[in-house]
């Protein structure tokens, strides 16, 4: 197929200007959950989607590039390999993410969505199998990270956290970001699939209906129910760590879509009482507090799936209809 789009200098002016952004927010700490929306900004102009994971193919190299460099003092011990390997893992799956996202322009959104979000969430589910079985370059990975743990959260105690609790509440947060990994990959692919959506819709006056007309499929009700009712027989029986973790990412990631449809509801209840909405801020707000608000973000996690998954026994909006 010939190349169209950038032969037309200002979208390949654009085209290196946002690939060039792209790179950047990378390398920074929040840029870095971020970086793909300048992307997924960008392929909505195109018309030809060879060319429109051009800069989805660049970004990935420079990046890739940039790790190896960097890391090429440690790569001949093992703990090192898999530091570069932790390093590079969510910048990988918001990578595929948006390469699908972009090779599947035209496909409903829920689609195109579930397709994106599906190399994160198998990655998620094989990289907590192959964690939870110890090698010595793990450990000594492990170890590294507990005494960067010790280092930030240690000395903000005043001595007042003894060593044995300060590695229980280390041992904690590692288990919980291992059990939600495939969930945390679905928020992020969805939360900046959906800000380069609302930016390129930003002139559709009836892009914030659509969303408030956004609901899940019925037939994902009984995987859902059936998730959650594995994670409660995992409980009663008092199962080890990896089938629990297995059976919450599944359970949580199922969730990740009815809190999509948890937030539509209330878009819905705003616009019905005729309140000035931007869909945009409030997914915004809404990831924001799942991410870094503690305590908040246990109410986003659960009453926004609670919301959606409710909505299959109670009518809370007048239409149903289709992601």
């Amino acid at each position: 197929m010939a190349l169209t789009d950038l032969k037309e200098p200002k979208l390949r002016k654009d085209a290196l200007v946002l690939t060039g952004v792209s790179f950047v927010l990378s390398r920074l700490l929040i840029g870095n959950l971020l970086f793909t929306i300048p992307l997924l900004v960008l392929q909505a102009r195109f018309s030809n989607r060879r060319e429109a994971l051009a800069p989805v193919a660049l970004v990935a190299l420079m990046i890739f590039v940039t790790e190896l460099i960097q890391a090429r003092g440690s790569m001949k011990v093992g703990e090192g390999r898999l530091l570069l390997f932790v390093t590079l893992f969510i910048p990988t799956v918001l990578l595929v993410a948006s390469a699908v996202w972009t090779a599947m322009a035209g496909h409903r959104t829920l689609y195109r969505y579930l397709a994106s979000s599906l190399f994160g969430v198998v990655a998620s589910l094989i990289v907590v199998i192959w964690f939870s079985r110890p090698t010595p370059a793990l450990l000594r990975l492990d170890e590294i990270y507990w005494q960067t743990f010790a280092g930030l959260f240690g000395h903000g105690t005043n001595g007042n956290v003894t060593e044995v609790a300060l590695k229980t509440l280390y041992r904690t947060a590692l288990k919980s970001a291992g059990a939600m990994l495939a969930p945390m990959c679905m928020v992020l692919v969805g939360f900046t699939c959906f800000i380069a959506m609302s930016w390129s819709k930003r002139a559709d006056d009836n892009f914030t209906t659509t969303v408030s007309r956004w609901s899940v499929p019925e037939q994902l009700l009984w995987p859902f129910l059936g998730a959650w009712t594995v994670v409660l027989l995992l409980l009663v029986f008092k199962a080890s760590y990896l089938p629990m973790a297995l059976a919450l990412q599944v359970a949580l990631s199922l969730g990740v879509l009815y809190a999509a449809q948890g937030i539509a509801i209330i878009v819905h209840w705003l616009l019905r009482r005729g309140i000035a909405i931007s869909v945009r801020k409030l997914v915004t707000f809404v990831f924001l507090l799942a991410f870094l608000i503690p305590g908040l973000n246990v109410l986003v996690i659960f009453a926004l799936p609670l919301l959606g998954v409710t909505e299959s026994w109670f009518t809370y909006r007048r239409y149903e209809q289709g992601v």
